[in-house]
């Protein structure tokens, strides 16, 4: 296991400048206090604020789903088009009263029967309307989502780039993939409907207003709008920064439960229960409190938009009142009167709730900026993994068949020197095996040979092909045995399934000959709770021995890969190796292995080393 350093160098490694990577966590996700105030004085309401900054982040996401070719570019014109047809449909429907009015005002009882069965009519071709124009809604949301996942996880999911966003600065890269985007996703679809309308909705229904109730109309409503949107702007600003600070919140506690289960047994082991109890029950009060936080705010922010909106009927009353009052309409009997205000109310307060609507989408532009910002910022969180891994790739150059450490020197962040002007070569069967004592580096080293860290100095040169590394902790992936066997599927260039024959073999160097049995066949389908059920800790290692000896990489790490074996199953495997003509990098303390290797390196942990033959 890591020791405190030796986990602190792990988690800020990949950093390239040194006074960035001591910043804290809170950086990318500030903890605010209960007035709202960010505890770092870093910019954080420019980070979060509703204004250019989601513009810009709107901008980078909108280049990113131009970019995929999901045809959501069609989807979304097909969206509108639709709403601007069911719209047309709506203002019928909207019409209708007026001539009720009319009819019964009349007392036409010819025409009732021919306009109720018009007006059926109607109100169901509108609710035929809303219903596909929901389901088109909700499919321009999965296809965003789709886009925008697709495009991260390429990025994210790439050699170099994954470890380092995973164990760097940013919180919960897990959450924002699986969640956060299919939220950004949905709210957007909701969102940018409703606005990319608006624009044609309030054209048209102002010259409506305009040429029933004249000028007093639109610039009534316009003056109520300008208001409420204002007020809405000021209410709403500092609430993004709740949203973001709950999204953390909330993957924090569901990381604290993945925790959980995937350590069950070790903390069974520990009696640790009453411990991890008081840990998820500490994150559930921090996700509440931040829950808490949010809805009082948007308490404001509702009681403000319900109120702008039913508002609304009072002002449409006062645009209808003025050129009725003002003998606009003298001339009009009785039911004709009723059938104009029937259609000046409609188009007034239609308006008006096209305003509404605007206003009210105020607490999902809300929630869609906490949601864009937690994305963008995984994105920029890439983009910095990109820089650093194209800079360790040029301290890395492949050269023959040798790995080299020419004057490399492993600084941790903070400063602490862990090897200092190393110079090894390390030829084909010339195994090296690494010592010293807990946080001397021994671990960083490998990294460093495998590509995972940037050296502070020096350069590190490794194969075309690269160092196939195995940790303490075997990675059992879902899938099948023959996967198991095979993964990742594709390494150094080279892509490869296991025969059924080969795999029978190699299970039967490794010690694993019975596994077929248990596992059914080479096919059958296991997830990964199954496999670390079903293999013990040493068989997980003696799967991962097998996993080199299917890939027979020049060079392989282990970073202690057989600590829960015993002696002779060590022995057995690292002459499996030996067999195979592959050359190993060890990080190991047991004094039985130094057998299979010809040379030793010593750190001592302050960065000095001996580097001697066995």
């Amino acid at each position: 296991m890591y020791d405190s350093e030796e986990f602190e160098l792990l988690a800020n490694s990949w950093r390239s400048d040194t006074r960035a990577s001591t910043r804290d966590n809170e950086e990318c996700a500030a903890q605010v206090d209960s007035d709202g105030h960010s505890s770092k004085k870093d910019g954080f309401g420019e980070h979060f604020a509703v204004g250019l900054t989601l513009l810009r982040r709107i901008r980078r996401i909108g280049r990113v789903l131009r970019a995929a070719r999901a045809r959501l570019g069609l989807w979304s014109a097909g969206l509108i088009a639709g709403k601007l047809a069911a719209e047309m449909v709506y203002y019928y429907a909207g019409m209708l009263p007026s001539e009720f009015y009319r009819v019964l005002g009349d007392r036409d009882s010819a025409a009732f029967g021919p306009l109720l069965a018009r007006c059926v009519a109607v109100v169901a071709v509108a609710g035929a309307c809303r219903a596909v124009l929901d389901y088109a809604n909700g499919v321009l949301g999965v296809a965003m989502r789709h886009a925008l996942t697709q495009n991260t996880q390429a990025r994210y999911l790439r050699r170099g780039r994954l470890y380092a966003v995973a164990s760097g600065r940013i919180d919960n890269p897990d959450q924002r993939i699986a969640q956060d985007i299919e939220r950004l996703a949905r709210s957007a679809a909701d969102v940018l409907s409703e606005l990319l309308l608006a624009p044609f909705l309030v054209a048209y229904y102002t010259v409506r207003c305009w040429t029933l109730a004249g000028v007093f109309g639109p610039v009534a409503i316009y003056a109520y709008f300008i208001v409420g949107a204002t007020a809405t702007q000021y209410v709403m600003a500092p609430i993004v920064r709740y949203v973001v600070a709950q999204e953390k919140a909330e993957g924090d506690f569901r990381f604290h439960h993945v925790r959980v289960r995937e350590c069950a047994e070790s903390i069974a082991f520990y009696g640790g229960e009453t411990a991890e109890r008081e840990r998820a029950n500490a994150a559930l009060t921090q996700v509440v409190d931040t829950q808490y936080r949010v809805l009082w705010r948007q308490l404001g922010l509702g009681l403000l938009t319900q109120v702008f909106s039913y508002m609304g009927s009072t002002v449409s009353y006062v645009v209808i009142a003025v050129p009725i009052f003002l003998g606009s309409y003298d001339g009009l009997s009785g039911a004709e009167l009723s059938s104009v205000i029937s259609r000046n109310a409609f188009v007034s307060l239609y308006l008006i709730y096209r305003f509404s609507v605007i206003i009210e989408q105020a607490k999902r532009v809300v929630e869609l900026a906490g949601y864009a910002a937690r994305v963008v910022q995984l994105w920029e969180e890439l983009d910095r993994a990109d820089a650093s891994t194209d800079a360790c790739d040029v301290a890395c150059a492949a050269v023959d068949s040798d790995i080299a450490a020419v004057e490399l020197s492993v600084i941790t962040p903070r400063g602490m020197v862990l090897v200092s002007n190393l110079n090894v070569r390390v030829s084909a069967g010339e195994s090296l095996v690494v010592t010293g004592p807990p946080g001397s580096g021994k671990t960083s080293l490998l990294r460093a040979f495998c590509g995972l860290w940037r050296p502070a100095r020096g350069e590190v040169r490794v194969p075309q092909a690269g160092v196939f590394f195995l940790p303490q902790a075997p990675y059992i992936a879902g899938g099948s045995l023959r996967e198991q066997l095979s993964y990742p599927g594709e390494w150094g260039g080279c892509t490869r399934s296991c025969s059924d024959t080969e795999a029978s073999r190699l299970l039967a160097i490794v010690g694993l000959a019975h596994i077929i049995r248990r596992a059914g066949n080479m096919d059958r389908l296991w997830s990964v709770q199954e496999w670390l059920q079903m293999l013990s800790p040493g068989e997980q290692q003696k799967l991962s021995i097998a996993r080199v000896l299917f890939w027979r990489p020049p060079f392989a790490a282990l970073d202690e890969a057989t600590s829960a074996l015993d002696a002779a199953a060590e022995a057995v495997l690292y002459r499996a190796l030996s067999y195979a003509a592959i050359t190993v990098i060890s990080v190991s303390h047991h004094d039985g292995l130094n057998a299979f290797h010809k040379r030793r390196l010593a750190l001592d942990g302050h960065g000095g080393f001996t580097l001697d033959s066995i």
